[in-house]
This record gives structure tokens, C-alpha cells and sequence, in this order.
């Protein structure tokens, strides 16, 4: 295998210097004890990491908010089980029970609030409190980057808290008695920065009616931070608002909450946000980014006889000089379509890779000929990487698959490098400054045509596409399924499967009937540290080179682990 010398290099951290018969090394960095699973988001030049915790075992459940007439538990439990669990003693299966009960109850808020995201620093296994501040977390929080000085960046939900509630009284009802409800706090989604432990909340450009709601994408090393956020609110919605939230029948607070989350990006006009922090890390008011618009002019169509388009913009990441890249609605109102999504004639509308450059809004591709696409990085050398798509939508109701580009700003060419196949799924995710690009793409399984998820590193000088895990040492027990960030000494953070102990939602391993134990596969944080002077460990010698190696083993089950909804740094948002 000929390695760019760039592998050699900056390795001052590693103790291996023979050769090894692998390329990279894994470093198992999640979960936190009391957790199943954890997901890499991002890391920085000190190996400092972050990224998402789910799973967690014992999971608090306040039985003083449990109905235990609902048919989820009695269809579950025995009127023994139940009498059991009213007294405090609640089995692994009873708990189980009663956290499917907490899912399936998350629009009655009178019932406790169920959490599945926890931010972490994976290098430390330090869990971190975006906005909650309760002992038992009610929202879900992430973690998105991670910058050199150590500042944080991430997004939390809205945490409830108890409040009495008395409905007002009604001919049917005269005499209501008092609820006791979860009520959200204001701000749907709140982006957020962490600054030697100081949090600080990313206002949005619009807060009424709920506080409205921001995300933070990512921070260079300059205290500038990019993300998106509501900017406006549709006027239908403030009808809907006035004529439905006037705290007869819920809280206020509860009601702004029911409407946004049942149509949030309907509810507020988003656009893309910058915000600049001062020494001590607090955010300035956000400015808005421009958008492509109608044929690259930064304005809406105008053509009165087709619908008005809902434009805006979203930044994935910026480098140190300021530079953001993402993705914005481009319109050609000459350019007539049938749309397949509302079955009307309207204008041509697609989302494409931008560049913004201060006022300058730059398209990074042909808009006519790629039907979507998004920059998802850019490093210090103004080299980008994203994704495109021919055809986001036919009426096969197939999509074309998603290529890896690679967008030079220096000098304005784009290039589509190979994937391990030519209709693999290929989504980069991050690019140091050595232009190395890591993400997922996908790869045959072992003698078969099936496909699977599998991370990948392209080196650009070399124009070298790679499966990660043929990096790894035969039999490592991990399998890579997506490669999240590579920082400028090469270490990637990656998500990987592994097959683990199988454990109850209290945490205690679980065996069969004969008293064996059993075993599942997870999501775990991984660290790749480069091996000085490693080689590709030949696994399969006599197996056709195209296929996937064997490494840890995945079965179905495991492919929906990175299904979650928000746990991955740089991908289509809301």
C-alpha cells in the first residue's frame, strides 16, 4: 500500500514505532459508565473530544407521574407485577415497561419527561448540562465541536419543570381541579457554548411566542460561531397562536410549545446565524447570512403565479478565517417543474453547496445538475468538502446516490472523487488541514451484494479513497460505520459497532435459560491514532479485494443505531 507521507509525520503522541499491521489504532472512548451507547461529534488538535451519550441504564422514573391504567403497562405487566412496582420495587422488566410508557406518553404532559441524549466530553467521559439544571434530565442535549481553546458547542431541548395548573371553569366542568404538569421553559431549542465551564445560550433573532429556537453547527478558533436559528414567525402560525394559547385549558407556555413542535419549521422562518463571542465567551446578537435565492441574486422569485418560497440558509462549519460553508435555497422562476413532493406545478427549488464569504454568497455547483447538495467543511486552505445529488427525487420514488465533491476556493474547481463504488452513498463529514476527508460511505458486505454503512478516509494529494476499517488490524472487534471529524495530527474520531455483554435497562448483564450470557452489538466513540510505519493487515488474502474485510461483526440491528435523530454533527437539519 503506498501511504501519503503525511501518516508519518505529526505522530508525537504515539509510543509504536515498529511496523504494525494495521494503519490506525482504536482508542475506545464512550460510553460513560451507566450508558449503553455513545457517538462521536468532533475533535480538536489536543485530542479533546465530544459527542452523545443514549441508554442510560436505571433511568429515574417518578412513579408519582405513572397511570397505571394505561394499557402500555397493564398489556405488559401482571396485576401482581404492577402491585409490585406501586411499592417501589421495580424489576429490569417493570422498568422497561415503564420507559416504553415514558416514550409512548411524550404529548401527555402529565407525564414525566423521558431523556435520550446526554452531552459528553468524550476524552474525559465528562457528562456536561447544557440547559438543565434538574437532577433527572428532561430534554435531550448534544454536543456539536469542539474548538483548540477548549470551547464547547452544542444545542439542548427546552427542560420541563412541575407547576400546579387549574383549568378555567366551564359549564361542563365548574369546579376543575388542579393538574400538575411539565411545562417547558421558553426557547424551543437553544444553541449553546461552553467557555472554561461557563455556559452561555445563543440567542435568536426572533423569541416570541416560546422564545424561539437556534442551533449551534460549529467554532473556529476565533470565537465565531455558526448555526441557524428562527428569525421570523409565519403569520399563520401567530393566528393559530393568538386564537388557540390563552391558558383556559394549558398553560401558555405549554401550548407555544405544542404548536412549534408539531410543526417547527412551518412555525418560524429559520435562516443562517453568526455569532461572535467576546473574551469571556459570551455571544454577541447574531447576524443573518444571506441566501442564494432566485437565480443567485440574494432575492425571493417574484413570480405571482406560483407559490412564494420559504428561502434560507444553513451553515455546516467555518475555518479560522472566517470562511462558512453550508447549504441555501437556490430558485429559477423561468424554470417551470412538476413537483413530485406537492403534485403542482411550481418553481425550480433545490438546496445547493454555498460558500459565504462576508456579502459574498457563492454557489459551488450547477444548480441545474445537481438536484441537492450541501458543503459540510472547509479547512484552513480554503479546500471544502460535501455532498451532491443528481436527482434528490423521481417518480420511481428512488433517489440517486449522494457523491463526495471536493470544492478548491483557491481556485474555483470542483472534482468528484471515486467512492469504493460508483452508487455508493458517500457523505463526507470533515477535512483537516493535510486534506484528509473522513465520513461514511458505503461497502459490499463479505461475498455479498448487500451494502453497509462503513467510515472512509480520502486523502486528496493522493487521491486515495480508503474503507477505514481495512486500517484496523485484522479482527479488531470494531467496525466503523461513520468517521465524524480528523483533527491536523491525523487522529480520527469515528462511530463504531462492537458486540458487548448484553445488559437490562438496569444495567445487569443478561443470560439465556442454560445460564450463557448474551450478547448485543452497540454504538461506541472511537479514537484512530496513526500507527508510525503501519501497514494494511492482509485479513483476507484469497477473498476479492472489493469486498468488505472482517472486523467486528454487524448485524441488522446495529444499521439503525445512526439512525438517531441529531446525533451526527454536520447533516441535514430540521
Amino acid at each position: 500500500m503506498k501511504l501519503a507521507p503525511i501518516f508519518f509525520a505529526m505522530l508525537p503522541a504515539l509510543t509504536v514505532f515498529a511496523t504494525q499491521a494495521e494503519v490506525y489504532q482504536v482508542v475506545e472512548l464512550g460510553p460513560v459508565d451507566g450508558y449503553k451507547s455513545s457517538f462521536s461529534a468532533a475533535i480538536n488538535n489536543s485530542n479533546q473530544s465530544v459527542g452523545t451519550l443514549t441508554g442510560q441504564f436505571n433511568f429515574p422514573v417518578d412513579l408519582a407521574y405513572v397511570d397505571f391504567a394505561s394499557t402500555v403497562i397493564t398489556s405488559a405487566l401482571s396485576a401482581a407485577e404492577i402491585e409490585e412496582v406501586k411499592k417501589g420495587n421495580v424489576n429490569a422488566k417493570a422498568l422497561s415497561v415503564l420507559l416504553n410508557y415514558l416514550q409512548l406518553s411524550a404529548s401527555n404532559f402529565q407525564v414525566q419527561r423521558y431523556s435520550d441524549a446526554f452531552a459528553s466530553r468524550l476524552d474525559n467521559k465528562q457528562l456536561l448540562k447544557l440547559r438543565e439544571t434538574a437532577p433527572v434530565q428532561t430534554n435531550y442535549e448534544y454536543l456539536s465541536d469542539i474548538n483548540d481553546l477548549g470551547q464547547l458547542a452544542g444545542y439542548a431541548g427546552a427542560p420541563f419543570s412541575v407547576q400546579s395548573f387549574t383549568p378555567a371553569a366551564t359549564e361542563a366542568t365548574p369546579n376543575p381541579v388542579a393538574q400538575r404538569l411539565w411545562v417547558p421553559q421558553a426557547g424551543y431549542l437553544l444553541g449553546a457554548v461552553v467557555t472554561n465551564g461557563v455556559i452561555e445560550t445563543l440567542p435568536p433573532l426572533y423569541t416570541n411566542y416560546g422564545g424561539g429556537f437556534s442551533v449551534a453547527r460549529a467554532l473556529n478558533n476565533n470565537g465565531k460561531v455558526v448555526g441557524y436559528g428562527s428569525v421570523a414567525m409565519t403569520d399563520a402560525t401567530i393566528a393559530s397562536i393568538n386564537a388557540t394559547c390563552l391558558g383556559k385549558t394549558e398553560p401558555v407556555a405549554l401550548c407555544y410549545h405544542g404548536i412549534v413542535s408539531s410543526q417547527l419549521t412551518q412555525a418560524y422562518s429559520r435562516n443562517g446565524l453568526v455569532w461572535q463571542l467576546d473574551n469571556n465567551g459570551k455571544p454577541a446578537a447574531p447576524a443573518q447570512l444571506g441566501y442564494l435565492g432566485d437565480k443567485n441574486t440574494g432575492l425571493p422569485h417574484t413570480n405571482a403565479n406560483y407559490p412564494a418560497v420559504q428561502y434560507d440558509a444553513i451553515p455546516n462549519d467555518l475555518n479560522d478565517a472566517g470562511l462558512v460553508v453550508g447549504s441555501s435555497i437556490y430558485t429559477d422562476s423561468s424554470d417551470i417543474r412538476f413537483s413530485p413532493f406537492t403534485f403542482r406545478d411550481e418553481v425550480y427549488t433545490v438546496t445547493q453547496a454555498t460558500l459565504f464569504a462576508g456579502s459574498e454568497v457563492k454557489p459551488l455547483l450547477d444548480a441545474k445538475e445537481w438536484e441537492y447538495s450541501t458543503a459540510v467543511d472547509i479547512n484552513n486552505k480554503n479546500i471544502i468538502v460535501g455532498a451532491a445529488q443528481q436527482k434528490w427525487y423521481t417518480f420511481a420514488q428512488s433517489r440517486t446516490a449522494q457523491k463526495l465533491f471536493v470544492y478548491d476556493y483557491n481556485t474555483q474547481k470542483a472534482t468528484f472523487p471515486n467512492a469504493l463504488f460508483s452508487t455508493a452513498n458517500t457523505i463526507p463529514e470533515a477535512i483537516n488541514d493535510n486534506n484528509l476527508v473522513v465520513g461514511t460511505t458505503e461497502a459490499f458486505t463479505d461475498q455479498s451484494s448487500a451494502r453497509r454503512n462503513v467510515a472512509f478516509l480520502y486523502d486528496i494529494g493522493a487521491d486515495k479513497f480508503t474503507n477505514l476499517n481495512t486500517m484496523l488490524k485484522c479482527n479488531a472487534g470494531y467496525t466503523l460505520v461513520s468517521a465524524m471529524d480528523i483533527n491536523d495530527k491525523n487522529v480520527i474520531l469515528a462511530t463504531a459497532v462492537k458486540a458487548v455483554d448484553k445488559r437490562d435497562a438496569k444495567g445487569e448483564v443478561v443470560k439465556d435459560s442454560a445460564g450463557n450470557v448474551l450478547r448485543e452489538e452497540v454504538a461506541v466513540a472511537v479514537q484512530l491514532n496513526p500507527v508510525a510505519g503501519g501497514v494494511i493487515d492482509n485479513c483476507n488474502p484469497s477473498e476479492d479485494a472489493g469486498y468488505e474485510r472482517k472486523g467486528g461483526s454487524m448485524g441488522m440491528a446495529a444499521l439503525f443505531l445512526l439512525a438517531l435523530a441529531g446525533l451526527q454533527r454536520r447533516r441535514r437539519q430540521l
